[in-house]
C-alpha cells in the first residue's frame, strides 16, 4: 500500500527491488495515473485500486506470478536454455532468437513460447495453453489465443501454413516442434 505509516509503499518497493526480484503488487487506495505510473517504474508488477474484486485480484496474483514461471530458477529446464532448430530462448532473460537475431515479443507472446518449449513435442491443447497463460480456463478465448499465435509465427518469419517451429491442428491446439 501506498499509503503506510513510517515509510510509504514506494520506498518499500524500492527497497525490496534493490535486493529481489519477488513479484510486488500494490493495492492501495490512490487511483490517480500518476500514482500507477510511479508504482510501476518503483518496481511494481502490478497496481491495484481499492475497491477491487477478489476474483480480479486472484487474476492478478496468477498473472504476476505467471511471468516468473518461466526461469531457470523455478527448475524448469537446467541452465535455462531451450533451443530446437535455429529457435533459442534463454529463459531468465527472457529472450527469444531466431537464427541468432533477437525477436521481441509481448509479454503473452513469450508466455505462451516458453510454454510450449518446456513441452516441446506434445500437442498442448487451446484449453491448456489458455489456463496456463491467461491464468483461467476460457474457451471463449481460443480466438485470443489463435491471435497471438499468428503475431508470435510473423515475428519469427514463418509464412502462413509453415510448420517451420510451433504446429497447430486446428480445432486441438499446438505443438512445438522437436526437430
Amino acid at each position: 500500500d501506498i499509503m503506510m505509516p513510517k515509510m510509504d509503499g514506494y520506498e518499500v518497493c524500492r527497497k525490496i527491488r534493490e535486493k529481489s526480484n519477488v513479484p510486488i503488487i500494490m493495492l492501495t487506495a490512490r487511483a490517480d495515473e500518476v500514482d500507477k505510473v510511479v508504482g510501476l517504474e518503483m518496481g511494481a508488477d502490478d497496481y491495484v485500486t481499492k475497491p477491487f474484486g477478489a476474483a480480479e485480484l486472484l487474476a492478478r496474483i496468477r498473472s504476476t506470478l505467471r511471468n516468473y514461471s518461466h526461469s531457470a530458477e523455478s527448475g524448469k529446464l537446467p541452465g535455462g536454455k531451450f533451443m530446437v532448430q535455429d529457435l533459442e530462448i534463454l529463459y531468465d532473460a527472457r529472450q527469444v532468437f531466431v537464427k541468432g537475431k533477437e525477436i521481441k515479443l509481448t509479454q503473452t507472446e513469450y508466455n505462451i513460447v516458453a510454454l510450449l518449449s518446456e513441452h516441446c513435442g506434445k500437442m498442448m491443447t487451446y484449453s491448456a495453453i489458455i489456463k496456463d497463460v491467461w491464468g483461467y480456463p476460457d474457451e471463449g478465448s481460443v480466438k485470443k489465443l489463435q491471435v497471438n499465435m499468428a503475431n508470435i509465427r510473423k515475428k519469427f518469419g514463418v509464412k502462413p501454413g509453415e510448420a517451420t517451429y510451433i504446429t497447430n491442428e486446428l480445432g486441438v491446439g499446438y505443438r512445438m516442434n522437436s526437430d
